[in-house]
């Protein structure tokens, strides 16, 4: 069914609180999509592969936010636009409706969006815990998509027969193409122009901009091709101080945010060029350094402060944020679309300096010059180092088998970092660096 044999695409579509999220978290094995119940928690489009290896199944599942949504946003409009524009670039849709509240005007008002758009829809019937449940979803074929299929997407029940009936329409894992991409998170603090980098480097709206701060509130996957490199971006919600979290859904927001950072190949850290440096952004360029993410440092805006020039900004951002010392720093301007194809291409050689590969001799050779050019304080026993090995890359983590792990305090292990660094040229990607103890005889233990 999918074209080219590459993964086919499946989107959940329906009214407001019907149960997308929860039918999307099931069916990815974790809680990524926000559940609340608020109607018009998922605004942008959040899409995740899905493995099924017992039915054979390997696709990628989309959450979109409900059609007929009004909130205090005023983002009706561009939800809707969200989910015609996932239905348009689905292999299949879920059609998913509340058996307990019954076919409403909503569902008839979706059910006449697939129908103009000539997908191939699934109809399934969420929340049929109880036998009155299951019969009242009857009338929902109604609609003309067929008997829907019962579910409950909080108890996991029915979700067998649903995948079985996908099988009859999606190709077999085994036929599909899976690409190893590079995973960009998105990160900074509200309306620092995020949603808007990835809307302009794609030339679409794919996730919703607005004036509004907080627009975004999931962490969105979004695959995009550029100059022959697979890229995953994923946009992330705006970070703020944690005393201004006022709802269930701004804190999995930010929970999401850190979940991002975490499963990501590289960060783009973005600053307001417009407004100062501020201390939520100082944090969260600690976040980055704590999880040994490379980082390119992205200042937006550049159109409103014309006479700002890149000394000054890599001036603000040395002063500010010294941790990320070393990250390329680019400015960028989403509305001209200055500077947005050097974001990328820094950060592809950022991650490629980050595949380094070093062999055990040579490794073991460098970490040997490096304590040897060393000059540790004190007249007591010194750290040591008798064997290093690398664990991986991106970023490079070495791991040093020592002497005394008490030894290497925190200004003893940037001392280290910062030279290894330098002696295997590593400009822009960080070091990660894993100590563990020599295991000594019993004898010299005692």
């Amino acid at each position: 069914m999918s074209k080219n044999n590459k993964r086919p695409l499946v989107a959940i579509v329906g009214r407001p609180n019907v149960g997308k999220s929860s039918l999307f978290n099931r069916m990815f094995g974790d809680r990524r999509a926000i559940v609340e119940p608020t109607a018009g928690v998922t605004r942008d489009r959040l899409v995740l592969p899905v493995e099924l290896p017992e039915f054979e199944l390997s696709f990628d599942l989309m959450d979109t936010g409900g059609i007929g949504i009004v909130d205090r946003a005023d983002l009706a409009e561009s939800v809707e636009y969200q989910v015609l524009t996932g239905i348009t670039a689905s292999d299949l849709v879920i059609f998913l409706v509340d058996a307990r509240e019954g076919l409403t005007l909503l569902d008839e008002q979706v059910a006449q969006y697939l129908r103009r758009s000539n997908a191939e829809v699934i109809m399934v019937a969420n929340k049929c815990e109880t036998r009155a449940a299951s019969i009242a979803s009857m009338e929902f074929t109604a609609l003309g998509f067929g008997e829907p299929q019962r579910i409950s997407a909080q108890e996991g029940q029915g979700l067998g027969d649903l995948y079985e009936r996908l099988t009859t329409i999606l190709p077999k894992a085994s036929d599909t193409v899976s690409e190893d991409r590079m995973s960009i998170a998105v990160l900074g603090r509200r309306n620092t122009g995020k949603s808007s980098f990835v809307n302009a480097l794609l030339r679409e709206d794919r996730v919703i901009v607005s004036d509004l701060a907080g627009t975004t509130r999931d962490a969105v996957d979004i695959d995009i091709e550029w100059e022959g490199h697979d890229l995953t971006l994923v946009d992330t919600a705006g970070v703020h101080r944690k005393g201004k979290i006022n709802s269930a859904v701004e804190y999995f927001s930010l929970t999401r945010s850190d979940q991002a950072i975490r499963r990501a190949d590289l960060a783009l850290l973005f600053l307001d060029l417009t407004q100062p440096v501020a201390r939520m952004d100082q944090e969260l360029a600690r976040t980055i350094v704590d999880r040994h993410k490379p980082t390119v440092v992205v200042g937006t805006k550049s159109d409103l402060v014309p006479d700002m020039t890149i000394q000054d900004f890599r001036d603000m951002v040395e002063h500010k944020l010294p941790h990320l010392k070393g990250a390329p720093i680019i400015m960028i301007s989403n509305l001209t679309r200055k500077g947005l194809n050097r974001v990328l291409r820094e950060s592809l050689e950022v991650y490629e300096e980050g595949s380094i590969q070093v062999g055990t001799g040579e490794l073991n050779r460098v970490v040997k010059a490096c304590f040897e050019g060393l000059r540790f304080r004190g007249r007591g026993e010194k750290p040591k180092v008798m064997y290093a090995t690398q664990l991986g890359s991106n970023p490079p983590s070495f791991l040093l088998f020592v002497n005394r792990k008490r030894l290497f305090e925190k200004e003893v292990l940037r001392a280290v970092t910062r030279d290894l660094r330098k002696r295997l040229k590593l400009v822009k990607s960080p070091l990660r660096i894993v100590l563990r103890e020599r295991e000594r005889s019993a004898s010299k233990k005692a």
